[in-house]
């Protein structure tokens, strides 16, 4: 079964895989075998046969890249090194100038499930406890062990000279935290991927390092001001992935991005990939957008159209537009989210547990049904060097929107504000005065965790907070302009979304200055001044999400 696409449309991954070289594939699929034998049978009782078998491969393919069986076992070791180098050491070292942040990432991305499997783990342990191995992990490993020590080092070093404690000895501490990881490590080399506790193993860490450092890396779990974030919701993407956004409702897209039968959207969301699409019934369903056999994405452009149902060329795999698996292959369907319709608005989430916060109504907001995707508009997932949470409050406390230049100045009078805890919700109504033009409105929706819709003179977008890490997030920002504007109409919404863009800009900019400021160690919040309510309404239902 084929997909077929609009022109424009690209491949999916699986289709650019089968599009490489076959040396490449081939050569990678021999290294990831060689991983998984050594995993079960370690560096002695690894065997050509046993490798070939698991990469289905001929045996005969192995010396046409690697000239004996121990080259083949030192360049899984190569691969492994590099990964580390690159996904660790390098995106750690670029935060040298903040060591508070990065102490916080080394332990996010040292203990990330992708570097630290069971599987790849096993491989260096198995490689150092081997005599005959032992020289090829020291001529491999042996100078980038020393540089994440040497990184380690001057990290803690950092740490003692921006925290004053000058008494403390940085080699010591940083072999502290090393000993730290490495056992854990050590842990998870002999443990089921199911039994691996990564957010305690994460705790471990931060505790020793709070142990060293408690004013730099926050009080215990839990220990929080009315005015500071929980520190539970910081720095542990997995956990806060779980409380925050397991069952909340998220954007994705306009009904009128997906008019027809195989019509559909895409959206990298926080923890998933999400597909909606109108199925042969017309109707909309939703999909994590990832094939069954391996989590790539199936369908990688933002809009599409699929005329002859899903399919994974990588694997053989298809789908139809109801998600079911087809024939001859079969096997298990895509997974399905919920999806709901508000305003002509799409919205899904995974199928939600008991007690889960009801269906999002964008009463705020007129019917936005006739609504299309602005010019030039398309959705793009701006980076933000800032927790998601700090965005979301600094986005909570924006002031009026202004659009001061000439003839689209506008004195907007205090806006009506209603917020319901239990809901999640945060709503604004406005009202504003532009000379010799009718009164304008602007209305405004908080969705728990992360939705801005928002709406005014014929302007309706929607902004969406994702968190991408410790420290960092990214914000998605989707425009929509009225379908049958006339000229003058359309003009006027370009020159108010330029406008809108510049202020929100300016408002990110600020998140990323406060998250920069959460690092110095000599900074002291002005207790006696109160949060506004709405940011105080964000926090109460931050704390509600810990409980």
């Amino acid at each position: 079964m084929t997909r077929s696409v609009k022109k424009s449309r690209k491949a999916a991954p699986g289709a650019d895989a089968t599009r490489q070289p076959a040396p490449v594939r081939q050569r990678q699929r021999l290294i990831d075998a060689s991983i998984t034998a050594l995993h079960l049978y370690g560096p002695s009782g690894t065997t050509v046969a046993r490798v070939v078998a698991i990469a289905r491969l001929s045996p005969g393919i192995v010396r046409f890249y690697f000239r004996s069986k121990a080259a083949m076992l030192v360049a899984s070791l190569q691969f492994l090194a590099t990964e580390f180098e690159d996904r660790v050491m390098t995106p750690v070292a670029g935060l040298r100038g903040r060591p508070a942040l990065a102490l916080q990432r080394l332990v996010e991305l040292y203990l990330d499930p992708d570097i630290a499997s069971p599987r790849k783990v096993a491989v260096w342990y198995a490689f150092w406890g081997e005599a005959s191995a032992r020289q090829e992990y020291l001529a491999i490993c042996g100078q980038k062990d020393a540089n994440f020590a040497a990184l380690v080092r001057d990290l803690i070093e950092r740490m003692i000279e921006v925290s004053g404690r000058r008494h403390l000895d940085g080699e010591a501490v940083a072999l502290g935290l090393i000993g730290v990881l490495e056992m854990l490590w050590q842990g998870f080399a002999f443990q089921d991927e199911s039994a691996i506790d990564r957010a305690l193993a994460r705790r471990r860490c931060m505790a020793y390092l709070r142990s060293v450092f408690p004013r730099e890396f926050g009080a215990a779990d839990g220990e929080a001001g009315e005015r500071g974030v929980p520190r539970r919701t910081q720095g542990d993407a997995e956990q806060e992935r779980e409380r925050c956004f397991r069952d909340a409702w998220q954007f994705v897209g306009h009904e009128l991005e997906v008019p027809g039968s195989g019509d559909c959207v895409t959206l990298d969301l926080a923890g998933t990939r999400a597909l909606v699409l109108r199925d042969a019934q017309g109707g909309l369903r939703a999909f994590r957008n990832a094939c069954r056999s391996q989590p790539h994405a199936l369908v990688t452009e933002r809009h599409g159209r699929l005329t002859d149902g899903i399919a994974c060329l990588l694997h053989g795999l298809s789908y139809g537009l109801d998600g079911r698996a087809r024939h001859p292959a079969g096997g298990a369907g895509l997974l399905e989210l919920e999806v709901h319709r508000s305003r002509g608005l799409i919205f899904v989430r995974p199928p939600a547990s008991a007690g889960a916060r009801p269906s999002p109504d964008i009463v705020e907001c007129a019917d936005a049904g006739d609504r299309r995707p602005a010019p030039g508009a398309d959705p793009q997932a701006r980076p933000v060097e800032a927790d998601w949470k700090i965005v979301v409050m600094q986005l909570l406390e924006s002031r009026m929107p202004d659009a001061s230049n000439g003839a689209w100045a506008i004195r907007w009078r205090s806006p009506v504000l209603d917020i319901d805890p239990a809901a999640g919700t945060i709503r604004w109504n406005a009202t504003g005065e532009r000379a010799g033009s009718a009164p304008q409105s602007w209305r405004r929706q908080f969705l728990w965790p992360n939705v801005f819709v928002e709406q005014r003179a014929g302007v309706l977008s929607v902004l969406q907070v994702q968190p991408s890490g410790a420290g960092r997030s990214r914000v998605q920002l989707f425009e929509y302009a009225a379908a049958a504007a006339d000229p003058q109409a359309r003009a006027d919404e370009d020159v108010l979304r330029t406008v809108m863009r510049g202020q929100l800009e300016r408002e990110l900019a600020l998140a990323a200055s406060i998250q920069q400021g959460v690092t110095d160690p000599g900074y002291q919040p002005d207790e006696n001044a109160p949060p506004s309510p709405v940011v105080a309404a964000f926090r109460r239902m931050l704390y509600a999400a810990e409980a």
